[in-house]
Order: structure tokens, then sequence, then C-alpha cells
């Protein structure tokens, strides 16, 4: 059903997702629909929890504990980057679409609200295991690990994000050379650059 409903999503928008049209890519009752989701609110907020699986996946795999060095981030660094894209992939085409219409705006809005979604989460993720890894000595206690976490959040939304908003990627530089700035700005030494 969730599927179906992204397919929805991405082919008519949100203002044009019933539980009627669902329920029929679905195979199944609309009556299932609402067992399984209550309203259309509860089948958009499966939506997007289903959209940020991968990004909770990712989280569990953030453990300090197993980085010998501060080059070995890197692997977890482009892990982030891939589960951010993936979200974006659904995640994106639900807000986008929802902010053409007031009504869907708050009934989307609510959804965010009720579930603090929203790249804050990422930011403090990122803050967290930046600060664990400070505490186990392996970035310098002088690195603010909250802005190093907001600029590897924010260049990566950025990168997946654009192309879908404004039909082009001019002016991003590839992710491996960001990733190289954070990693430079944790404390790791300067590395050549390679397209990600």
């Amino acid at each position: 059903m969730l599927s179906s409903a992204l397919e929805v999503l991405r082919e008519r928008g949100v203002a044009r997702l019933t539980t009627r049209e669902v329920a029929s890519r679905a195979g199944v009752s609309e009556g299932s629909i609402f067992y399984h989701f209550r309203d259309r609110q509860g089948l958009l907020t499966a939506v997007f929890d289903e959209a940020l699986r991968p990004l909770f996946a990712f989280r569990n795999d953030m453990d300090p504990t197993v980085v010998g060095e501060l080059e070995d981030v890197r692997a977890v660094l482009e892990q982030y980057v891939a589960a951010v894209h993936t979200f974006l992939d659904d995640g994106l085409e639900l807000l986008v679409a929802a902010h053409g219409d007031a009504g869907l705006r708050d009934e989307v809005g609510a959804v965010v609200t009720a579930n603090d979604f929203g790249p804050h989460r990422g930011v403090a993720a990122m803050g967290e295991y930046f600060g664990a890894l400070q505490e186990a000595g392996i970035i310098t206690s002088d690195v603010d690990t909250g802005a190093a976490a907001y600029l590897m959040v924010s260049a990566t939304f950025l990168r997946s994000a654009q192309p879908k908003l404004f039909g082009h990627s001019h002016g991003i530089p590839p992710m491996s050379d960001v990733i190289d700035v954070v990693l430079r700005m944790l404390g790791a030494p300067a590395r050549e650059s390679r397209s990600v």
C-alpha cells in the first residue's frame, strides 16, 4: 500500500492522492487503507515513515566505537549522503507538492509537526556522532561539532534537493569534495578529491 501511495504521489501529486486510488493500485479494498492507516493523514504519516527508513537505519549504523581514525568517518559520511538522497527521492515530492495547496500544506505540516520531522534531526544525530568522536579523542576538542554537522547535513540536503527543485545541479561540487572539507574541519589531513 505504501509503494502504491508513493507511485500516486510521484505521478499525480498530493492534491490527487486518494485512498481509493491507492487501494486500487495496491489491489486491496479502500477499507484496508482505513484499517491500517485510519485516514489520509495516517497514510501520509506512514509514507513519511517509509521514506525516512533509510535515515533511521543509517543512524543505527553511526557507531563511533568502530572508528580507528578520522579517515574511517568518510565511509559513514558517504553512507549518510546515500541515505539522504534515498529519502529525498520520496519525501521531497510530498513536501513540494503539498505547498501548492493551503489545505494540503496544513495537512502535511501537521504530519511533519506531530512527528518532529525535519533536517534538525539529522543535524542533531550527526552532531552527536561527531561529539562522540570528539570524546574518544578522534576529533580535537577545538572543533565545533555542531557547526560541522550542520554543514554536512545542509550540503547533503542541497545536493539532493537542488535538481528536484530547480531542475539542475549547477554549482554543486562533488560530494567527495564536501566530505573532504568536513573531514579537514574535523582534523583530517587534506587528500586528493574524487567524485562520489
